[in-house]
């Protein structure tokens, strides 16, 4: 009987299923798959991790640590001079371009990956982020409470518009993208 390949660890159960998730979706991950694409038999699979929820919570965790990523990179490269609304134009367009070259992954994340780990601990913190942001720039208490309502009502349109472009619902261009967010920040949050 031939030995089994030994694994480098959970990291690597999980760099597989990402990548099933972005080339197949979420549909496609199994313990079987990953254990075919890694050359192993499933029992050793559980030998790194719990369970399919573990994996699949992890491929979340991968997905938001890629689009904050590039959200920080973004971010990173903009004159030190920016105004809070010039940065949530940044971090904006970073979100659509992740979901447009990333959709499978994006589509996991703000739908079934929500529904399954948005109240776990771990993960909660990845989710409302623009409301996060905002509230850190805010001067006051009193000052954010007026914007909470604008900040939310803008991610869900970052969000919403992001979602229906990476699943082809309603295609827009970057330049539409933006149109849109300029329109409600310079209506709707004011400095």
């Amino acid at each position: 009987m031939a030995r089994e390949k030994v694994l480098c660890g959970k990291e690597e159960i999980i760099r597989v299923a990402v990548s099933i998730v972005d080339k197949e979706g979420m549909e496609a991950v199994s313990v079987r798959r990953i254990a075919k694409e890694l050359g192993v038999s499933s029992m050793t699979i559980y030998n790194y991790v719990e369970n399919l929820c573990d994996v699949k919570k992890r491929v979340l965790i991968s997905g938001f640590d890629r689009m904050y990523g590039c959200i920080y990179e973004a971010l990173n490269a903009l004159p030190a001079t920016q105004s809070r609304l010039e940065l949530c134009r940044a971090i904006a367009l970073e979100v659509f371009r992740f979901a447009r070259n990333n959709p499978e992954m994006f589509k996991y994340m703000f739908t079934e990956g929500r529904q399954a780990f948005h109240a776990d601990a771990e993960v909660r913190p990845f989710y409302a982020f623009f409301s996060k942001f905002m509230k850190r720039g805010k001067s006051s208490k009193g000052d954010w409470r007026s914007g909470e309502k604008s900040c939310k009502l803008f991610e869900t349109l970052v969000f919403y518009l992001s979602y229906q472009s990476c699943t082809g619902v309603s295609v827009c261009s970057e330049e539409e993208f933006l149109g849109y967010m300029d329109f409600y920040l310079e209506g709707c949050m004011s400095e």
